[in-house]
């Protein structure tokens, strides 16, 4: 389906402006159940590798985000269009969760190097979906909404996310307690999954401007 070229307009502006504060409520509320930088590298430990696998692990997860935006930024960049990038990306991130939620579960009954197997290829997932989707969400943003509404929105966003982090923070801890291990971590990547599924609802209702930026024609 081919999309529609609008202008930008004060009542588009204000549509886009509440799709993206759903988008930061629920990201907010998902922030604590997502504590990867801290149980993947425990996993690894606890399966017997050694620190050279928890170092690999931790730059995919520090810097292959942006390594990967090197990688796709001309790509993305000459696009006009990049909302099913944006969702793309969100949609990967929320398998990816699913996925670690999954494993999880069933890593007492896994052998230690398939568990290894597994955690590096969903970070790498997760981290390609970060990629495509900061990219994605900072062009949006730019462009689909007027300047005289960015700073409120920001301020707004800010206040959203320190609420949110205390919430989800409170609520994490009471699965940590109340469940034991892996039950528990699992519980929380499956609720991050699923409040990151809710938070995308907010960009598919965004109507997308078209971007006029230079083309970018090499690495």
């Amino acid at each position: 389906m081919r999309e529609m070229i609008l202008p930008l307009t004060n009542q588009i502006s204000r549509h886009n402006y509440y799709s993206f504060l759903w988008h930061a409520t629920f990201l907010a509320l998902a922030q604590s159940f997502m504590d990867i930088e801290t149980i993947m590298p425990a996993m690894i430990i606890e399966s017997g590798e050694n620190a050279v696998h928890v170092g690999a692990l931790t730059a995919i997860m520090l810097g292959g985000s942006s390594f990967f935006q090197l990688m796709y930024v001309p790509y993305l960049n000459n696009n006009k269009f990049k909302k099913k990038y944006l969702l793309a990306g969100i949609n990967i991130r929320v398998m990816s969760l699913s996925g670690m939620a999954l494993m999880l579960y069933f890593s007492i009954s896994l052998k230690g190097d398939m568990v290894i197997g597994l955690i590096f290829i969903l970070i790498a997932f997760f981290s390609l979906s970060g990629a495509f989707a900061n990219i994605s969400y900072t062009d949006i943003f730019g462009k689909s909404i007027i300047p005289e509404s960015r700073k409120s929105f920001l301020s707004i966003k800010q206040i959203i996310a320190g609420v949110g982090i205390i919430l989800s923070a409170f609520f994490a801890r009471k699965i940590l307690v109340n469940f034991s291990y892996p039950a528990n971590y699992s519980f929380m990547f499956f609720l991050a999954a699923l409040v990151l599924g809710i938070a995308s609802l907010g960009f598919w209702k965004i109507r997308e401007i078209a971007a006029s930026g230079l083309s970018i024609k090499s690495l």
